[in-house]
């Protein structure tokens, strides 16, 4: 019973949340009843866009983060643990020194960067689960040091782009909302279709094998998805952390650790969180804006951190 009330819950939160990113900017627009031609551009052209983007990324870097703690038996587990983001960035930062301020080419170099990343990985991938998590380590450590590089060399006029790239921008994004909302749907349906052998991969490899699960499958399609979903996640909106490593955690503690409950329910909850985060990102300081991973992380970091001593208490 108590899950039904955390869901109306969840649903009331999401609307309330979706009126305000429409709503709230340097200038209040009344959702319900825009007025002149400017604002209705303002609110359906700019921000409804805008929002639907914050919800899509939110909803697959929550996704992915509870696909990579249960692929790694790792809680601590999040979708830039093996370097991902890392080799993004590289990408990104490598197509800004060649097309200069060119923000659909950072878009496509960041994809062919995480791609470049996910194919490293798994080259890894049969060393198993600790093998794969040092070597995500290590690799991430190698990308920070080509991208510490390659910023030493990007001309003056490129590093603003790149520094607000790699903290997390909505602003600029080039990938289609209709794309990201449709791997969005696709992403909680697999993760729906995985959600039994999920749980059995909870009780341990052995277990899950004894139930009937392929371990060594199910760890390739997980590997596959969650870095598929991370790659576009960065690819639209650069590097934001602590989605994928709160909204799991917080959403099992609500609902359970039963996949096909809690993984709609982080879908629901990234997207909520990464709306709310890119609302108050762009009107805080307007009409500046925030890097909206700067908001990320001072909100995911004291949830995460009170997630520890409660677990710790509950233990």
């Amino acid at each position: 019973m108590r899950a039904w009330w955390y869901w109306l819950l969840l649903v009331l939160l999401m609307l309330m949340l979706g009126l305000a990113g429409l709503g709230i900017g340097e200038k209040w627009i009344n959702p319900f009843s825009p007025g002149n031609g400017v604002e209705q551009t303002i609110l359906w052209e700019l921000r409804w866009p805008r929002l639907l983007t914050a919800f899509a990324v939110g909803g697959l870097l929550a996704l992915a983060g509870a696909w990579f703690q249960v692929l790694l038996g790792n809680p601590l587990a999040e979708p830039y643990v093996l370097g991902v983001a890392g080799s993004a960035s590289v990408g990104a930062v490598s197509s800004l020194m060649i097309w200069s301020a060119s923000t659909v080419a950072m878009s496509l170099g960041a994809f062919a960067g995480a791609w470049l990343g996910i194919f490293v990985v798994m080259r890894f991938a049969r060393l198993g689960t600790s093998g794969m998590l040092l070597a995500g380590v290590v690799l991430a450590a190698f990308w920070a040091a080509v991208l510490a590089l390659l910023l030493a060399l990007l001309p003056e006029r490129g590093l603003y782009q790149a520094f607000s790239w790699m903290m997390g921008n909505l602003s600029h994004s080039d990938v289609p909302v209709s794309l990201l909302l449709v791997s969005w749907a696709l992403a909680l349906a697999a993760g729906i279709w995985l959600a039994h052998a999920l749980d059995c991969l909870l009780l341990g490899p052995r277990h899950a094998e004894s139930l009937g699960v392929n371990v060594g499958l199910l760890r390739q399609r997980l590997l596959w998805l969650a870095s598929a979903v991370t790659a576009l996640a960065v690819t639209a909106a650069g590097t934001i952390g602590f989605v994928g490593l709160v909204v799991p955690h917080v959403m099992r503690l609500l609902f359970g650790s039963r996949h096909a409950r809690m993984l709609p329910a982080t879908a629901l909850g990234g997207g909520m969180l990464l709306v709310l985060s890119d609302t108050v990102a762009r009107t805080i300081v307007a009409p500046a804006e925030l890097p909206v991973g700067v908001l990320t992380a001072m909100i995911g970091v004291p949830v995460f951190l009170w997630l520890l001593v409660h677990r710790r208490g509950r233990a």
